[in-house]
């Protein structure tokens, strides 16, 4: 999902009285740093034989009250931003491990994926090809609530009234699912760029550069688990 974090980047600049601003060399450090302990913590889950549903729930959970955390008290991300990057390896690990079983080198086709993505969606950004206002912020928005609606309201009729979804899961269906799913992804790299941008631009306390890799690893997982789900269907598909 989009990151509502950053669009607190002028409460942000409110608040803090100091003079040494955020650049984007620092971001990119911190998320560097954060990327590396999502993958370590990854592949410790997964060799210590801890890559099972109670851990992920348990890390998902953790994942969702540190972003809940650092939403409504920026200031912190700095001291969580390391932990949630363990945390959001250990909720991934479960899904790359059975992920991998299914089809060898998926989690690599997957990583490889989701940064091509993204230094494309940076590529476009950054050559100004695509106009990020706040017509096109609105859009993206509507298309997310949509997305979270559909969501729920699969989880009711399956769940309460037996509604069958299998026929979205595969297919044609289901990569075309899939690869919308992926698009809005990458709209909401293309928000965090700008929101990002202008915050440098603008004075954002170095401090808050955790802030920002904080919110742009949230896209970049959910765009990680969406290349493997895409992967997973076009390798079924073949299969049949």
């Amino acid at each position: 999902m989009e990151n509502p974090m950053l669009s607190k980047i002028q409460d942000l600049r409110q608040e803090s009285f100091l003079t040494e601003t955020a650049s984007y060399a620092g971001v990119a450090v911190k998320e560097i740093l954060m990327i590396l302990l999502v993958t370590a913590a990854a592949f410790a889950t997964i060799i210590s034989g801890y890559a099972t549903m109670v851990t992920t729930g348990v890390a998902c959970a953790g994942c969702l009250i540190m972003t809940l955390i650092v939403s409504f008290k920026p200031g912190t991300a700095g001291f969580i931003s390391p932990l949630f990057a363990i945390f959001e390896g250990a909720s991934i690990a479960m899904l790359s491990m059975i992920a991998e079983a299914f089809l060898p080198g998926a989690v690599l086709q997957a990583v490889l994926l989701t940064f091509t993505i993204a230094i494309a969606a940076a590529l476009v950004f950054s050559q100004g090809w695509i106009t990020v206002d706040a017509k096109f912020s609105k859009g993206v928005t509507i298309a997310l609530l949509g997305l979270l609606f559909g969501y729920l309201l699969r989880f009711v009729l399956s769940y309460f009234f037996s509604v069958d979804f299998g026929f979205m899961d595969g297919g044609l269906i289901g990569i075309g699912i899939n690869l919308l799913i992926i698009g809005l992804a990458t709209a909401c790299l293309l928000i965090d760029y700008s929101q990002i941008q202008e915050a440098v631009s603008q004075g954002l306390p170095k401090d808050y550069e955790w802030f920002c890799a904080f919110s742009l690893l949230i896209t970049l997982i959910w765009l990680y688990v969406r290349c493997i789900d895409l992967l997973l269907t076009i390798s079924n598909m073949s299969d049949d």
